[in-house]
Parts: structure tokens; sequence; C-alpha cells
């Protein structure tokens, strides 16, 4: 029968259980909170369930892990109390608590327990370990994780003429034993513990603060520019590129300096994505360019399109295959229909434009009232004048032109002109007119 595994994160940090310690553990780091790197880790392990020994609270209100980490595993949490306040479970209650998800009991489970504050520590190297454990036959394998105190030279310790039976004592005055006890008490019974090293050393960095989050962040940040490279991404300058750990970028798409690519953003191959581009949590297609200084937020770019420069996509934008979205455009909540363009200076707020649509310089959608927000819809082929104001909810038919200058306050049909705006008047001489009489009220003034 295959072993099942399941995977305990437990902290045992300075300060476990108060709220310094939570905010630690919960800071961003690459987009993601700090502990779930370790989740991401023993994911990989393919676990029957994931314990959070942390706190749920510490995450905020009914926070949804499996999304937030990553993982396909069930999440389940361990509570410090009924308030999910204080400090985090012992050690024996975490591993009761875990071996009783399994009806088998612990014959049928291997249980690998990580520090939630290692965020460098590959999911090889849990792998690795885990392997050596069950070749070894041992009752606890242990890896060494420098540091000080308990979290140097453990299985040394518990060998040690006077250590077992410290522990042991301390074991039975109530408190909880840790890994220390729990060693020692596997020694003391003639159980096997053995102790391996991490593969490399920097997987034993520890977040302990503030401080230690730009020194994680440096290497992982490193990592990740070496998987993209590894993939076929080219990155012109990759000390200046951010890109998050949970972003994809695919293969042939070239990324400039300085640019910004957060959360779980998917950017399709053969793109552009030029110097000064901030994406967030966005979506973008095969073979779209992106030009510089452009932001885009929580939205979706289809494929063959271009945005930019100077552009800003706020969230529930979609701008469809092949159209264009040019310098100093806004939209927010709009679906931008196939290779329809937009190319200067305009505002487009709940909107639907269709297909083949002309937007002019200097077109904004008036969709607030003061009260709530309402919807422009753009049907395909119309040609939009500069200058032109759409005050919502309004409809332009198919293939309908506005005129520039226009204020459009009614639906305008399909195949229609309209035209919005004061009759223009000339009034020939008044220039020179005006100046006779400025001059008489300077000569009448002396």
């Amino acid at each position: 029968m295959t072993r099942r595994v399941l995977a305990l994160i437990r902290d045992e940090g300075p300060g476990a259980g108060s709220g310094r310690r939570a905010r630690t553990l919960t800071a961003p780091l690459l987009g993601r909170p700090v502990a779930a790197f370790a989740v991401g880790a023993v994911s990989r392990l393919s676990p029957h369930a994931i314990l959070l020994a942390l706190g749920a609270a510490d995450f905020g209100p009914s926070p949804d892990f499996r999304s937030l980490f990553g993982t396909r595993s069930p999440v389940v949490t361990l509570p410090r109390d009924s308030r999910g306040s204080g400090p985090p479970p012992g050690l024996a209650a975490c591993l009761s608590g875990a071996l009783g998800l399994l009806p088998g009991g612990p014959s049928e489970a291997d249980i690998v327990v990580v520090p939630p504050d290692r965020p460098l520590l590959e999911p090889g190297t849990l792998k690795a370990l885990l392997t050596a454990h069950k070749r070894s036959g041992a009752s606890l394998s242990l890896m060494r994780c420098g540091g000080t105190g308990r979290d140097r030279d453990l299985v040394a310790a518990v060998r040690a003429e006077d250590a077992a039976p410290l522990l042991l004592a301390f074991a039975r005055r109530g408190g909880d034993p840790g890994f220390a006890g729990l060693a020692a008490l596997l020694v003391r019974n003639g159980g096997q513990v053995t102790e391996t090293e991490p593969v490399k050393p920097e997987e034993t960095f520890r977040i302990s603060g503030p401080s230690d989050l730009a020194v994680a962040g440096a290497r992982l940040l490193s990592r990740k520019r070496e998987a993209l490279a590894a993939a076929g991404v080219v990155l012109l300058d990759p000390s200046s590129a951010w890109v998050d750990w949970d972003a994809e970028i695919g293969e042939g798409t070239v990324v400039y300096p300085s640019a910004v690519i957060e959360g779980r953003s998917r950017i399709g191959r053969r793109c552009r994505i030029h110097p000064h581009v901030h994406i967030m949590r966005s979506r973008i297609a095969d073979g779209v360019t992106v030009l510089g200084l452009t932001v885009l937020e929580d939205c979706t770019i289809e494929a063959g399109a271009q945005v930019g420069p100077f552009t800003r996509l706020r969230p529930g934008t979609v701008v469809k295959r092949g159209s264009k979205v040019g310098n100093f455009v806004e939209m927010k909540n709009t679906v931008f229909g196939p290779r329809s363009k937009a190319m200067h200076l305009s505002y487009l707020g709940d909107s639907r434009v269709e297909a083949g649509v002309n937007v002019g310089a200097g077109t904004i959608t008036c969709n607030y009232d003061g009260v709530s927000k309402n919807r422009t819809h753009i049907a395909a082929g119309a040609f939009i004048g500069s200058g032109t104001e759409l005050v919502a909810p309004v409809k332009v038919g198919r293939k309908a032109y506005v005129a520039a200058g226009s204020t459009i306050t009614k639906d305008v049909g399909p195949g229609s002109l309209a035209v919005a705006r004061a009759r223009q008047a000339e009034k020939p001489g008044w220039v020179l007119d005006r100046a006779k009489r400025l001059r008489g009220r300077k000569d009448d003034s002396k």
C-alpha cells in the first residue's frame, strides 16, 4: 500500500502566536504571503491534506486557502482557540490533529512538518528528505536548519548522555516537548532518528522580521528570472524586470527593462512588454504588444492587440483581438471590440464597444450621474468623432456617425449621423472692431 503524505505547516519561530509574528508570516513576498511558499513546497508532494497551525485569523476573515496558496490539496486549519488567537497548538496536538484525518491511523501516512518562515526551501529538497526517510526506516528524520539552540545539532543533542533525561523531564512537566522532546522519546524507546543537510544552505534562511523580506525576495526573484529564461522568455535586463512568483510568461515573449508583472498574471507567447509597463493580475494572449508606461489591472488583452503608450486599463476591461488602444486612453469595466481603435486622449467606462469602431480623440463616456453607473453601447462599425461626450445610458447604432464635438444624450439609430452642438456663428471684422474699441478706452483714460 502506498503511504499517504500529510503536510503540517507549524510556526516555532520567536514570538510565535503574536500579532507581530502573524504580520511577518502574512507579509507579501513576490505576490504571495510569506507562509504560502512553505505551502507551495509541500504541495509538490501531493499531500492528502495540508494542515495550518498558524491561526486562520492571520489571513483575514474566511480566507480561501486553496486559492490563496495555489494548491489542489485540501487545507485544514488548526485553530489556536475559539477566537483564532493565542499561541499556536503544540506539536503533540498538531500531530494528533494530522493523524485524525486518516481513518487508518499513523501506519498509512508520513507527516512532513515545515516551518512557515523558510520561503527559500525548495520542493526537491523536501522530496529528497521524504525519500531518504522511507529508505532508512527511521521513526523521525530531521533536516538541519541552521540557526541556534534547538535549531542546531538537534540529533547530536538528544543523543548526548545528559540531554534525553532533561528533555523527557520537560515533557513530563506538561510543556510541549517539540521536536527535541519527540526525538529524545524515540531514542529512549529504541527508535531511529536521522538527520540530513539541505542541498543548498540558503534554503534554511529564516524570515524573522521585515528586514529579511528583501533578502529572501531578491533570491526568489533570481530563481524566477532563471526559470523564465529556461522557458524561452527574453528578459532584456533581468536585474530590473520584476516578475511575481505566480506570474506566467510564454515562450518568445520579450520583457523590456523596468517592467513590473504582479500577481497571477498570465502573458502568452511572442508578446512585447515595453519599459515601465505595470501589469497586475491580468491575462494577455499571444502576440500582444504593450507599449511603455502602461498600467493594466485585472483586465484581459486578446491575441494580436496593441495597447499603449500611456494607457490605463482598469478592472473588468477586455480588449478584443486585433484592437488598438493608444496614448492617454483609460478604460474601466469596458469590452472593446475586435479591430476597434481608440488611439488618443479618451475615457471609456462601463461600455460595450463592438467590432470595427473608431473612437476619436477626446471622446468620453459620461457613465456616472452622481448616484449610479450607467452603460454605453457602441455598435459595430460606428464612427465617433473627436471631442464627443456620450451621456449614458445611451446607444450608438451600427455604422452610425457621431459628429465631432457632439454631446449625445439620446440613442443614435443605425446608419445615422448625429450632430449635437451649438450652431457656429461668425461676425466678420469683429477683431478689428474690438481693437478700435480698446484703443478708444485707452485714449479716454489719459
